[in-house]
């Protein structure tokens, strides 16, 4: 019951906020981050979920696909030739060098090898979609899109 309450009230604060989360690089999918994060046993203690129970993967799986699915559907050939730019450079240049960035001092300040320490920074490399789509998406309300009238240099 109080998972159920908890997860209304969540949601019901971030459908509040979502027009301010969209003028801005937050995403409702942190707002959520940070709801769980209060309300969960690092928190407050008002909701327990063990975490290796299939609930919480089965609600992994739910979460990343609504991610792909919406972010997916409100991209469009336009914007996608427009901002790939952006995000392959995020994802082929930000990311090896986040990893390797991570993976040096974890090596050198642990003294784990060199597998481990890879690991350890192919965990922590910013690898999530949110992530990259609030990229391109930043980018495009920043510096306007190609077929509005005017732009907003900054």
């Amino acid at each position: 019951m109080a998972l159920a309450l908890a997860f209304g009230l969540v949601l019901l604060i971030s459908v509040s906020l979502s027009g301010l989360a969209a003028r801005t690089v937050l995403s409702t999918a942190l707002l959520f981050l940070v709801a769980g994060a209060l309300i969960g046993q690092g928190g407050f203690g008002l909701v327990d979920i063990p975490s290796n129970g299939a609930f919480v993967t089965g609600l992994a799986d739910l979460a990343l696909f609504t991610v792909l699915f919406t972010d997916g559907q409100r991209a469009s050939l336009p914007s996608l030739k427009e901002g790939w730019r952006l995000s392959g450079r995020a994802l082929g240049l930000a990311m090896p060098l986040t990893m390797v960035g991570i993976a040096v001092p974890t090596h050198f300040l642990t003294g784990l090898d060199w597998t481990t320490s890879f690991l350890i920074g192919a965990i922590l490399s910013p690898t999530d979609p949110v992530f990259a789509s609030a990229i391109v998406a930043g980018r495009t309300y920043r510096y306007g899109c190609a077929g509005c009238s005017t732009s907003n240099p900054a």
